[in-house]
């Protein structure tokens, strides 16, 4: 349905024509720029109080234009930055280690956000997650946000834990066994891995995010 990168709320009517709506987390229901941005500076911050960058901003700046010229799957992210900062590469463990404990303090719903998930509760809808990613920190993230409140089922499927990852459709086969989910929709701001899942799970896809905001 759909491929323009459009935000959540212009689509709160079609929504509400499901039975069960399933939600991607990063990118899908928050800004995921909030998430990276407050890592970067936790980053930052610990490189200059070691003595080897003076601006946290330098190492932010250089994290946020690799993310967005590799994307944000591209593995070596820290790796490059260390190099192009001319930083010893002794430091990537305790970097990741700061990314991997973030304690998302930067994220929060949006407002908009916000309403579509409480006009789809009121109109008893099932509301569930599906979102690849290492399970404390997207638990950490849903925490932050408030989104158990709104959701009946999370699926965080976890590539450290052998996990399928989206988008193979057995997280979708998962539910289905625990619920007869009825009308069904993925939501999500990936059209290779959220797309790829709605089409190989045989069920409805709409593109939205917050890219270009």
């Amino acid at each position: 349905i759909g491929v323009s990168m459009s935000r959540l709320c212009d689509y709160q009517n079609l929504l509400a024509g499901y039975d069960t709506i399933l939600f991607d987390l990063d990118g899908t229901l928050y800004d995921q720029d909030r998430f990276y941005i407050g890592v970067f500076e936790q980053q930052g911050q610990w490189l200059e109080a070691q003595g080897v960058q003076k601006d946290p901003g330098m190492w932010i700046n250089c994290m946020m234009g690799l993310k967005k010229a590799r994307g944000n799957d591209y593995p070596q992210l820290i790796d490059d930055a260390l190099e192009l900062s001319g930083l010893d590469p002794a430091l990537k463990p305790m970097l990741l280690g700061l990314y991997r404990g973030y304690d998302c303090r930067t994220l929060f719903l949006g407002k908009a956000e916000k309403e579509v998930l409480e006009y789809l509760q009121m109109k008893h809808k099932t509301m569930c997650i599906v979102t690849n990613g290492r399970r404390t920190l997207q638990e950490r993230k849903i925490q932050r946000l408030g989104l158990h409140s709104y959701i009946s089922q999370i699926l965080i499927l976890d590539p450290s834990s052998g996990d399928h990852l989206k988008p193979d459709p057995i997280a979708f086969q998962r539910i289905c066994r625990d619920m007869s989910p009825g009308k069904t929709i993925m939501v999500g701001d990936r059209l290779d891995i959220d797309g790829g899942f709605a089409k190989n799970a045989g069920i409805d896809f709409l593109c939205v995010g917050f890219h270009g905001d």
